[in-house]
């Protein structure tokens, strides 16, 4: 049986009950169903049992990308230079990664939900790299081409996916994590220290990336061996959990 992967959506925020709306870039379920898992998108809601009962049905969790926040943050005025700081996502999104780390679900994080899944376990977020680095990680060229270099940590799992010491990558973000939660450790950098991949030494199967794999692996099939060892892990946990 093919796993189920669990997808988190972006919430659109207009302000408009009748026409608020939840998205997510077709190219995360590209990648689960080249690798073949089968997608399934988890609608935002509210109710603590709802978000149990769909986190029981998948096997794996994507943590997808899109935006900028902390649950320090719920006031947009306080961060201006960030784009979608919705408080209502990132409840969810909260709750549904802490859950998914308690049953040691398999979990791969992209972008924002790299950094969710790291301040869940505990970690820390730089708000704003502005004042951190001079090199603009809001590139402005197709998400299939890197705009940096990052170095792989020898021992990680991500090294041994990727087969390389030093790769090129995509980068679309303006927070990147601070200190990891404990049981992490780093997996790869920036040439201007900015964490770039984290993995759990404490559970099955949890990584995040700062950069989109999945969009990389259109040009490059290497990143494609990380949705890979992902969605193994996860029919791996539906044999255990079920």
């Amino acid at each position: 049986m093919k796993p189920l992967i669990g997808i988190n959506c972006v919430f659109e925020d207009i302000n408009d009950i009748f026409n608020d709306k939840l998205a997510i870039a077709h190219i995360y379920i590209q990648a689960i169903e080249k690798m073949g898992g089968v997608p399934l998108l988890l609608p935002i809601v509210e109710k603590e049992d709802l978000i149990e009962m769909m986190i029981d049905q998948v096997d794996g969790l994507l943590m997808s990308g899109g935006g900028n926040l902390s649950t320090e943050f719920s006031d947009p005025s306080k961060l201006p230079g960030l784009a979608e700081q919705s408080p209502i996502r990132h409840r969810f999104d909260v709750r549904i990664a802490k859950l998914a780390l308690e049953r040691d679900m398999p979990v791969l994080g992209i972008c924002r939900g790299h950094q969710t899944i790291n301040e869940v376990a505990g970690g820390t977020l730089h708000h704003s790299i502005t004042e951190l680095t001079k090199h603009d990680h809001r590139q402005a060229i197709p998400d299939d081409r890197y705009s940096h270099q990052i170095k792989l940590e020898a021992n990680s799992r991500l090294a041994s996916l990727l087969g390389t010491k030093e790769i090129g990558v995509n980068s679309f973000h303006r927070q990147a994590v601070n200190n990891l939660a404990p049981g992490f450790r780093a997996a790869a950098w920036a040439a201007d220290n900015i964490l770039e991949a984290f993995e759990s030494d404490k559970h099955t199967f949890v990584m995040g990336c700062q950069f989109h794999p999945e969009s990389l692996m259109v040009s490059d099939a290497r990143f494609a061996n990380i949705y890979g060892a992902f969605v193994r892990a996860a029919a791996a946990y539906h044999e255990r959990a079920h």
